[in-house]
């Protein structure tokens, strides 16, 4: 009994500190030590998976009940169901936590190994059955800005790498008295700051943009109603109009800005050619294409230039959200929440848009947390990084922020300016540096003006990736191999 209370004390703990580093809280520096109540607890317990799984289990409750509102207010499911789905996938999510706990046990001292344990676990869970790539340790990190600088060389997943160093030496120097880790790990802790603080003000070189976002903040829950469609689209429309002080070299507009499908007949659609003819305008929206009577639907972005258009459809489509997995297999279900409708049809390749001053990388709400997805479109030669968002599903929850942050990583990955716009919030302009130099908070309709300037250069992260990683796990277990035969 005396150890169940130590599972759940050091477990629930842990779960409530990390949750105050994460997106939405931003207390970054609680997240270098808020394991070790969950380490000691496995220590003193010997229950490593049962304890880690609490933990994590714990954590995605307090930081995804987001879902709630993607189930029960927008797929009209009870209020039940809406926490019924979201505890399953949080407890799903804690088997990842559940793994490191039950190695814990096993490599216990072989600290470096164990932290990178934690980030290949990360990368796991990132991937796996299409990945959850949000609520990773990196993005605690995301409003300070010397701590993620190191993502230019290591990516998001090296300043995970460094946060979990540091909880599991801080745990071993009070459990086995091992005071050596501690110091490696505030070495490189401090290595990374260091580095940080001297690059974070760099300049770089390339074109100056002066670009307009746009969020038109109408309510998700009267989207498609149809009665609505017109008050939604004159507001868009009414954005969209407002005069230039100075001569705009962008539009941003978001993910399906118009309720209705972006095909050439339709009156928003033309109304975005038109505006394209003065200033390059990038907007998502959903159309449809027909081939032998049959119709396939694409999320997509426009981009309308001097009259040419260019569209990009969505490589990763969001499960649930834009297919129904398996079917076959839970018809009832996907009839209940989407009555048969049809699924989206993925795009076939990464595009880029490119006008005079700028070459984007387009990228649709949950695509832009992959680092791959973004890394395929810099490769093409994409100067800045835009990105088109709903993300009205998470509701007034700490997830926009969990987006937010993911996206302030690929600015600094790849040291290219990324603009976001989102339909209700959290729109935002972020610079190289991962710096927001300005945003639209949260359910405010309003249009964002600022300065920045592309970058066509490649970091390291974007030429070698995580191979690094792979090099790092292996050489950790070898000398732990070495020390412990």
């Amino acid at each position: 009994m005396k150890n169940i209370f130590i599972v759940c004390i050091g477990a629930l703990l842990s779960s409530v500190l990390l949750t105050a580093a994460s997106p939405g809280h931003d207390i970054w520096y609680v997240a270098y030590f808020a394991l070790i109540p969950m380490l000691l607890a496995i220590t003193y317990s010997k229950r490593g998976f049962l304890t880690a799984w609490l933990f994590g289990t714990a954590y995605f409750i307090m930081n995804i009940h987001w879902v709630v509102n993607a189930v029960s207010e927008f797929g009209n499911a009870p209020l039940l169901v809406g926490w019924v789905v979201a505890v399953l996938f949080s407890a799903l999510l804690g088997l990842f936590w559940g793994v490191f706990g039950w190695l814990y046990i096993k490599k216990r001292g072989a600290n470096l190994l164990l932290a990178c344990v934690i980030v290949a676990l990360e990368v796991a869970k990132s991937t796996i059955f299409t990945g959850f790539p949000m609520l990773n340790l990196s993005h605690t990190q995301y409003s300070f800005l010397p701590a993620i600088q190191i993502a230019e060389i290591t990516g998001a997943f090296g300043v995970s790498l460094i946060i979990s160093y540091m909880n599991v030496s801080l745990a071993s120097a009070v459990t086995d008295k091992n005071r050596q880790s501690v110091i490696f790990a505030i070495i490189f802790t401090l290595a990374s700051l260091i580095y940080g603080y001297t690059v974070q003000n760099r300049d770089y070189a390339g074109s100056n943009l002066k670009v307009r976002v746009i969020q038109p903040a109408y309510s998700q829950a009267e989207k498609w109603i149809p009665e609505k469609k017109y008050d939604h689209m004159a507001v868009v429309n009414g954005l969209l109009r407002q005069p230039q002080t100075e001569k705009l070299d962008m539009i941003l507009l978001p993910e399906t800005v118009y309720p209705a499908f972006l095909n050439e007949s339709f009156a928003g659609y033309q109304m975005l050619d038109i505006a394209g003819e003065q200033t390059p305008v990038i907007a998502g929206g959903m159309r449809f294409t027909e081939k032998d009577e049959k119709r396939s639907y694409k999320n997509s972005v426009f981009f309308f230039d001097k009259n040419n258009v260019s569209v990009y459809d969505k490589l990763h489509l969001v499960p649930f959200g834009e297919y129904f997995p398996l079917k076959t297999l839970f018809k009832p279900i996907d009839f209940y929440f989407f009555q048969g409708a049809e699924d989206f049809t993925p795009g076939s390749e990464p595009t880029v848009f490119v006008a005079d001053k700028f070459t984007a990388a387009p990228m649709i709400c949950y695509e832009s947390m992959y680092s791959h997805l973004v890394r395929d479109q810099v490769m093409l030669g994409a100067d800045i990084i835009t990105v088109v968002t709903n993300d009205s599903w998470f509701g007034d929850t700490t997830g926009p922020y969990q987006h937010l942050a993911a996206d302030v990583m690929r600015a600094v990955e790849f040291r290219k300016p990324l603009l976001r716009a989102a339909q209700s919030g959290i729109s935002a302009c972020i610079d190289p540096s991962g710096k927001i130099n300005g945003m639209i908070p949260l359910g405010v309709k309003n249009s964002l003006d600022c300065n920045v300037t592309t970058h066509k250069g490649l970091t390291l992260f974007a030429t070698g990736g995580y191979g690094w990683l792979a090099v790092f796990l292996f050489a950790a277990w070898y000398f732990s191999r070495r020390k412990n035969p």
